[in-house]
């Protein structure tokens, strides 16, 4: 299975190309370059996530529950490996909310 890192950060990219060797990496998805039948890691908007599900993909979440102290700054594959789950998202259903 073909398979998509998002994202633009270092640690990130370095830490799933270290599982992932022959992923393919992206720094921003748009609908055009959603592939079909891979699997898809990173982080992106929910309606995006919805987008990727409906072509038959896999979505995995980089989930990173970080001190507030640390946000904002890159971290490294050791601080990742320590801070981050991957979520599996396997079906989504969104509808625009009109306020």
């Amino acid at each position: 299975m073909k398979v998509v890192i998002v994202s633009r950060h270092p640690g990130t990219i370095n830490l799933l190309k270290s599982k992932f060797p022959d992923a393919e990496i992206i720094s921003h998805m748009t609908e055009d370059s959603i592939p079909e039948n891979a699997l898809v890691i990173g982080n992106l908007p929910i309606e995006m996530v919805a987008k990727v599900l409906e072509r038959g993909n896999r979505f995995v979440s980089v989930v990173l529950n970080i001190p507030p102290e640390m946000r904002g700054k890159e971290l490294s594959e050791e601080e990742l490996k320590k801070f981050a789950k991957f979520i599996e998202i396997k079906k989504i259903e969104i509808e625009e909310f009109k306020i």
